[in-house]
């Protein structure tokens, strides 16, 4: 199995390749980093045509890699797997989407994201799936940066603040960005506490089993 993550944040490398390591360690994987996709967006507020061109190139590398699935890993640019998948024969994941379907399973969903432009595109495949859910959202852009500074212990603190904010209005909590996926295991809550990188790693190996199998 051969998969290229894209990212537009080096902290999600980390957790992602530690995910699929442990899910399945033999899948040779490819990163496509552009840290500056993440700069533009938070610049312009939106997916401008010069944001997506420049999210294209980074498919298009993973293309010509020859890869058999293509993760995102930066909820940011979520909605865009939808529009460009026709463009591409390798399948394009979101890099929330198997953690949101979990989540879906409650009425009640609690997001906490450290990036401006997340909740929009989680919520809008939230609502699209299950239209009559509640969702709550919490954003700390500090957290990230602090984090981005090297300040993990702060980022973490800040985290858990949010999810003690949370969690007694909410079913589940769904932590958007992989960077803080380790958050959760620091953290008794009364309600369940989802993270993307193990799901999304799983759902990868499923898809690729599934096709395989579908194909001989």
């Amino acid at each position: 199995m051969k998969v290229a993550l894209v990212h537009a944040m080096i902290e999600s490398v980390q957790p992602i390749e530690e995910a699929f390591n442990k899910v399945t360690p033999n899948a040779e994987i490819i990163h496509l980093l552009d840290t500056g996709l993440l700069n533009r967006l938070e610049e312009h507020g939106e997916l401008t045509p010069a944001i997506i061109r420049r999210f294209i190139r980074l498919l298009d590398s993973a293309i010509d890699s020859n890869v058999d699935m293509i993760q995102l890993t930066c909820s940011a640019f979520n909605n865009l797997s939808s529009v460009l998948q026709p463009l591409y024969d390798a399948k394009i994941f979101r890099s929330d989407e198997a953690m949101l379907d979990e989540a879906l399973a409650y009425n009640r969903i609690g997001l906490i994201s450290t990036v401006q432009a997340t909740p929009l595109a989680l919520q809008d495949y939230l609502y699209k799936k299950s239209p009559n859910i509640h969702v709550e959202s919490l954003v700390n852009k500090k957290a990230l940066l602090l984090l981005k500074r090297g300040n993990k212990e702060e980022h973490d603190r800040l985290i858990s603040d949010l999810i003690r904010e949370i969690e007694n209005s909410v079913d589940v909590i769904v932590l958007s960005q992989y960077s803080m996926s380790h958050v959760a295991s620091q953290i008794d809550t009364s309600v369940p506490i989802l993270t993307g990188p193990i799901l999304t790693a799983k759902r990868c190996l499923d898809y690729f089993k599934d096709k395989h199998q579908f194909s001989k």
